[in-house]
C-alpha cells in the first residue's frame, strides 16, 4: 500500500512535465488493435456467393431446428475444416522447413514463432474437428456442440497461451522477415504472408464466440440454451482473459510497484481521463484488486529483438485503500469519477455501459474492503475476549 501511494506521487509529477499541451480527442492509446478485440467478419447469408459449396456435405438431423441455426451449424463445420487446412499449411509450409533447416538460428526462430501452434493443430486435426461434426449431425446438435466445447475446455486453454504469445511472434516475424521467411512465402506463393496466417487461431476463437452467440439468440429450447450458455461463457472468458493478459504484458510498472502488490487484473480499457479537472488525456486504465493504474500507450519505432512494439508507460498509481468513488450518475452516463485526498480522476468512456460497469466494479471492491475490515475487527475482538478469559482462569467453586 505504501509503495502504491509513493508511486502515485512520483508518476503524477512526470505527467505534468511531459504531457503539456491541449486536450487529446483520440479515444485509443495505440493504433494497434489486439486480434482478440477485432470484430469477426459477418457470416454470409445463405445462398450468397460467399458461402462455400461444401456446406451441403453435413446434414443436420434435427429437422425442426430453425433454418438459420441449421445454416450456422453447417457454416461452423465448413469453416472448421478450412481452419484445419490453414493450420496444416502453416505447420507444413513454414514451421517444419524452419525446424529442419541446417541453421540452428532458424531452428530457434521457429521455436519462438510457432510456440503452441503445433499443439493447436494436432488437437483440431485429430480430435476437435471430428467431435464437432459428430455433435452437429447428432439428434441434438446445439447441445452436442456446446458439450463438445465444454468437454474439451482443458485442451482449448492452449489458446490462452497462444493469444498472449502472438504479438511477440509477430514482432519476431517482422524483425527477421528478410531471409528464410521471405523465401518460404515466395516458394509457397503465399500472398497473405506468415504474419497474417499467425492471426488465424485467435480469429477462430473469436469466430467460435460469434457462432455460439447466434445459437444462443436462435434457440428456444431451455435445455439447449443452458448448455450453449455455458459454452458461450467459457469462450467469452477465454477471450476476455487473454485480452487482459495481452495488455498487461505491455504495461511497464514503476520500480517501486511489484506485480504481487497489484493483485489480480480485473479489467482494462481506454478512457479520456481528466486529472484534477485539467485537460482530458487518453489513457489505458487498469483496474487491479489493490490499485488503479493510469498508463499512456507508446509505440516503439525500432523495437529490439522479439520486443513488442506497444508499451504502456505508467502515469498514475492509486491504491484502492485510498480511493473514494462518486456514485454513478445516469445524468452523466459516460463518466466514472474516483478521488483521493490529493487528486481526482474523471474517466470518460465512449460507452455508458463501460462507465457504469467500472463504477459498479470499483464500488464492489470498496465494499469488499469494508467488509473485510469489519471481519478483521470482529476477529480481533474475539481473540482479545478469549485472551481475557484465559488470563482470569477458570471460575472456582466452594463447597457448601
Amino acid at each position: 500500500a505504501a509503495a502504491a501511494a509513493a508511486a502515485a506521487a512520483v508518476v503524477s509529477e512526470g505527467e505534468n512535465e511531459s504531457d503539456s499541451g491541449g486536450e487529446e480527442n483520440d479515444w485509443s492509446t495505440a493504433s494497434y488493435v489486439f486480434p482478440t478485440e477485432q470484430q469477426p467478419s459477418p457470416i454470409p447469408e445463405e445462398g450468397t456467393s460467399g458461402v462455400s459449396v461444401t456446406l451441403t456435405r453435413h446434414k443436420i438431423q434435427q429437422e425442426d431446428l430453425p433454418k438459420k441455426l441449421q445454416y450456422v451449424i453447417r457454416e461452423m463445420l465448413d469453416t472448421e475444416e478450412k481452419y484445419v487446412e490453414d493450420l496444416r499449411f502453416i505447420v507444413e509450409g513454414y514451421m517444419e522447413p524452419m525446424l529442419q533447416h541446417q541453421d540452428k538460428t532458424i531452428n530457434s526462430l521457429a521455436d519462438s514463432i510457432f510456440l503452441y501452434l503445433h499443439q493447436i493443430y494436432s488437437f483440431h486435426s485429430n480430435t476437435f474437428k471430428a467431435s464437432l461434426i459428430s455433435a452437429a449431425t447428432s439428434a441434438s446438435p446445439l447441445k452436442g456442440i456446446a458439450n463438445t466445447f465444454i468437454r474439451h475446455q482443458q485442451e482449448l486453454e492452449v489458446y490462452l497461451n497462444f493469444m498472449v504469445h502472438e504479438r511477440k511472434a509477430h514482432a519476431i516475424v517482422q524483425q527477421f522477415h528478410e531471409g528464410i521467411i521471405t523465401e518460404l512465402e515466395t516458394t509457397l506463393g503465399d500472398k497473405l504472408g506468415l504474419s497474417a496466417n499467425l492471426i488465424k487461431p485467435t480469429q477462430r476463437m473469436v469466430k467460435y464466440k460469434q457462432f455460439l452467440d447466434i445459437m444462443m439468440s436462435g434457440s428456444e429450447e431451455f435445455e439447449d440454451l443452458e448448455e450453449v450458455s455455458d459454452a458461450q461463457t467459457m469462450i467469452t472468458n477465454f477471450l476476455h482473459t487473454s485480452n487482459n493478459l495481452c495488455h498487461l504484458q505491455a504495461l511497464q510498472l514503476p520500480d517501486n510497484v511489484s506485480e504481487e502488490a497489484t493483485g489480480e487484473l480485473l479489467k482494462q480499457a481506454d478512457f479520456q481521463v481528466s486529472v484534477d479537472g485539467k485537460h482530458k488525456r487518453v489513457r489505458r486504465v487498469f483496474l487491479f484488486e489493490n490499485m488503479v493504474i493510469f498508463a499512456k500507450g507508446q509505440e516503439a519505432d525500432q523495437p529490439s529483438e522479439g520486443e513488442e512494439d506497444l508499451k504502456y508507460r505508467t502515469k498514475h498509481v492509486v491504491g484502492m485503500h485510498e480511493i473514494g468513488l462518486t456514485p454513478y450518475d445516469p445524468e452523466e452516463p459516460n463518466k466514472c469519477h474516483i478521488w483521493t485526498q490529493q487528486s481526482s480522476f474523471t474517466m470518460f468512456s465512449v460507452s455508458h455501459a463501460v462507465a457504469e460497469a467500472w463504477s459498479k466494479d470499483i464500488s464492489n471492491i470498496l465494499w469488499g474492503q469494508l467488509k473485510q475490515i469489519k471481519r478483521d475487527r470482529d476477529m480481533s475482538r474475539i481473540k482479545k475476549s478469549r485472551g481475557a478469559v484465559r488470563s482470569r482462569g477458570a471460575p472456582r467453586f466452594r463447597r457448601a
